[in-house]
């Protein structure tokens, strides 16, 4: 009896020293919901739900529910372990994983944008961004947050073969932020500034304000106008993203960052960087 009792004794503190020696992180858990909406002649709508998990430069992000977005398909998720330098999108219903990159795809509409001469010419004028205000933004699930008010206006004309409109255009932003997180792993989708198109005007337009947001966006609300110059028809777009639960000392397994074994490389076009 005494030598079965030492066998269980000696069996458990195996198991919990083998768990305990399993490779893991510290690192941060947390949910956060998008959603798009628009209303006027083009009404639409797009809902992203997605769930986190960081350490340090790691990070892994699962869209959980997925509405008229062909991009965060439901299952599917983000991997890295460069802070987002490196980023592989993953599928595991095709057991499927490819080099993917923001960066990348909407160079592609700035290279259009750039490269189809009379076909397609857009252009931006009269380019005005002013911080409203700067304050303090309260404690948002446990975190300090600064509160950041942004309004941008500019005149955006696009014309097809010849033909075309012009429009006024009005965005207002608001952002609260912390400084209270610094693994840049947060920064894959928890991020204020934009990716580049690869477009000159563009680009400038929307890294204007950037560089005014300190920490990582807990909270984001921005309502843009787009009011056509003939016609008067007008379109109001909200675009929202919330982090609805975070837990800043989470045990992030290792495996979390690894993808599965088995699964077969594809290829998403294009997947090139750019600075």
């Amino acid at each position: 009896m005494r030598k079965l009792t030492l066998a269980l004794v000696l069996a458990g503190f195996t198991a919990a020293f083998v768990l305990a020696a399993a490779p893991g992180f510290a690192g941060i858990h947390y949910k956060s919901v998008s959603r798009t909406e628009s209303e006027g002649s083009r009404a639409r709508s797009s809902d992203v739900q997605a769930e986190g998990w960081v350490a340090a430069d790691k990070a892994k992000i699962v869209f959980l529910e997925s509405h008229d977005n062909p991009v965060a398909q439901q299952g599917t998720y983000l991997l890295t372990k460069d802070g987002g330098r490196t980023l592989y999108l993953v599928n595991p219903k095709d057991q499927t994983y490819a080099k993917w990159s923001l960066q990348g795809m909407l160079g592609t509409i700035g290279a259009v944008m750039n490269g189809m001469g009379p076909l397609l010419k857009i252009q931006f004028s009269d380019l005005k961004a002013d911080k409203v205000a700067e304050e303090d933004g309260g404690k948002i699930l446990g975190l300090p947050t600064r509160h950041t008010r942004f309004r941008t206006t500019y005149v955006a004309s696009v014309k097809v073969l010849g033909m075309g409109s012009t429009s006024n255009v009005v965005s207002e932003q608001e952002v609260w932020s912390t400084t209270s997180l610094a693994d840049p792993g947060l920064g894959v989708w928890l991020r204020a500034e934009p990716p580049r198109t690869g477009n000159t005007e563009f680009d400038k337009l929307i890294t204007s304000q950037a560089g005014h947001i300190q920490g990582y966006p807990l909270k984001m609300v921005t309502v843009t106008t787009n009011t056509a110059q003939k016609g008067n028809r007008t379109t109001t777009t909200r675009s929202t993203m919330e982090v609805t639960q975070i837990d800043t000392s989470a045990a992030v397994p290792a495996s979390t960052f690894e993808i599965p074994a088995g699964y077969k490389e594809t290829q998403i076009e294009p997947v090139e960087e750019h600075p």
